[in-house]
């Protein structure tokens, strides 16, 4: 169903400045479209009003404008936090809420299930509970909610954040079937990674107004305006976009084969042969999991007999599926879970017997979804919550110094709920600074950041590891994580199924395969071009192309 938006302008008070401004765009029936702009632009506001939050349940602010959409469509949203929108104990109960409350028979409402179930490959959890699923299998029964209800309109803000690869490209799959069957789709997603390949029409938002309204091929040829925007573009177009100065008949490639095929033809690299991966060094290992077993009330074996090691004063990812036990791993080594068998030892101490606040002191965990660990009036009483609770000193200066160096000196008054999610992922990260923890675990830190978010957590990390500090990052995002770790742990269905070096996993081909999840396009390219090193950024991989580039290509 068609639909359009005119002239569209909100505050949230009298008072206050408007979070849109004079919006109007129209959405064609049967097309994927995506919301992108840096947090903070009002695309969350803009969402609140489409679905109908704005007014009917926040009533007190100002809007103007129109919001045409035909009377007997129903319009649904996937939230970004898929605690919010699962409710029940278990799969089953999440799933039929929605339906029985739209008054659906209950023949209707198993024939729903199975079909989502299906759609989304999750009858295995169909007898779950839904405490016990990790962040990804819920925001994908999420997704599975809201499509059982059969939405003419279906908007998802950030649907995809705490899913695998594997899972990304299912949704991905989902969606343009939606598409293709006449339903509208929006994304509000700054992420175009995974999205790349059904979006059909962009709109670009900047300070509460539309910058852009166009197709995905004129909005991917505007490098300048994906940068002030923020948006996170496939690697591919990164590198296609840092190669263009110096290959200027290069034409645009959205694919790996795609980018090889021309780049094959333009770069010599006939005598260069390939680094061999070498194993890291031997070094002080300051956390190592010794025989670890988790068993849930619900019988599911979460972990299974791990033995693993984490070098002190490195980045470590911890790789795998969703489900694959990641984020139960993690909490066996801050103490909010007591393994049912086996062993964690901090500098060789056990940390069975340990409180989570005794641990805390130095192994913290930042969680997936902030708001769990947002407790403050302020943003400036949060940054310092650790280090008052730890009776660790502190000046105004060092504030001031940190919530500017990070850009959030403006928010310094401000209630820590109210930030957009990416700015509360990065507070949750600052407060670290003040603690006394030299263990940081990040669990998917990069929930609702925006490209300018994204680079802030990767200095921040690197910064922690400066200080000394180990830093153990749970995240989909391989490119990041190819960029900045040191080492890397992946699991399977809990269990350890690799552990070692960045340059050693950059030869693991089979792993990857095995689990599903692909390498970033600067690894496989820079092997398949046989470039004299592996490449993990896009800097690195275009300066290796120039060097590279054939005389008759110049």
């Amino acid at each position: 169903m068609d639909f359009s938006v005119r002239n569209l302008s909100y505050k949230y008070s009298k008072e206050g400045k408007p979070v849109l401004d004079d919006v109007s765009f129209s959405i064609e029936q049967g097309k994927v479209t995506a919301i992108v702009g840096p947090s903070g632009c009002g695309k969350s506001t803009l969402l609140e009003i489409l679905s109908g939050v704005i007014p009917t349940l926040i009533s007190n602010g100002e809007l103007s404008g129109t919001f045409d959409k035909p009377d007997d469509s129903l319009i649904s949203v996937v939230s970004q936090t898929p605690e919010n929108q699962l409710f029940g104990y278990g799969v089953e109960d999440a799933i039929a809420f929605g339906l029985e409350n739209m008054g659906i028979p209950q023949a209707e409402i198993a024939q729903r299930m199975d079909y989502v179930l299906d759609l989304l490959s999750l009858q295995y959890l169909r007898s779950r509970s839904v405490a016990n699923l990790s962040g990804g299998q819920r925001q994908a029964v999420c997704i599975a909610s809201v499509l059982a209800m059969q939405p003419d309109i279906l908007i998802m803000d950030e649907p995809v954040s705490s899913l695998d690869p594997n899972g990304k490209r299912l949704v991905q799959m989902v969606l343009k079937q939606i598409s293709l069957d006449g339903n509208t789709v929006i994304l509000v997603d700054n992420n175009l990674v995974w999205s790349a390949g059904i979006v059909d029409h962009i709109i670009g938002m900047l300070d509460g107004k539309v910058v852009f309204d166009g197709s995905k091929e004129e909005f991917f040829q505007d490098f300048e305006l994906q940068h002030r925007l923020g948006v996170i573009i496939p690697q591919e177009v990164e590198i296609y976009r840092g190669l263009l100065p110096h290959f200027p008949d290069l034409k645009m490639f959205y694919t790996v084969e795609d980018g090889l095929t021309q780049l094959a033809e333009m770069v010599d690299t006939k005598l260069f042969t390939q680094e061999k991966p070498e194993p890291d060094e031997d070094e002080e290992n300051i956390i190592s999991v010794h025989n670890l077993e988790k068993v849930f009330n619900d019988n599911f074996h979460a972990l299974i007999d791990v033995n693993a090691n984490i070098p002190g004063g490195k980045i470590v990812a911890i790789l795998g599926q969703n489900g694959s036990g990641k984020t139960t791993f993690v909490k066996h080594l801050n103490g909010l879970y007591k393994p049912t068998s086996g062993d964690v030892r901090y500098k060789g101490q056990s940390l069975l017997e340990k409180s989570v606040a005794q641990i805390s002191r130095n192994i913290i965990l930042v969680f997936q979804h902030p708001e769990h660990m947002l407790f403050e009036e302020t943003v400036e009483a949060e940054l310092t919550f650790c280090a008052r609770q730890q009776g660790i000193p502190f000046t105004k200066e060092k504030i001031t110094e940190v919530l500017e160096k990070n850009n959030m000196l403006e928010d310094r008054e401000t209630f820590p709920l109210n930030l957009s999610m990416g700015k509360k992922h990065i507070l949750t990260i600052l407060s670290v600074l003040f603690s006394s923890a030299d263990v940081i675990i990040l669990d998917e830190p990069t929930l609702g950041m925006d490209g300018f978010l994204m680079e802030e957590l990767e200095n921040l990390i690197q910064h922690l590891k400066a200080q000394g500090k180990t830093v153990i990052v749970i995240s989909h995002e391989i490119p990041m994580v190819f960029r900045n770790v040191d080492h890397a742990i992946i699991l399977n269905k809990g269990k350890k199924i690799f552990q070692g070096s960045r340059q050693e996993l950059a030869h693991r081909d089979d792993i990857f395969d095995s689990i599903h999840i692909s390498m970033p396009p600067v690894v496989v390219m820079s092997k398949a071009l046989g470039f004299d090193r592996i490449c993990y950024n896009v800097a690195d991989f275009v300066e290796q192309a120039k060097t590279l580039k054939r005389k008759e290509a110049e």
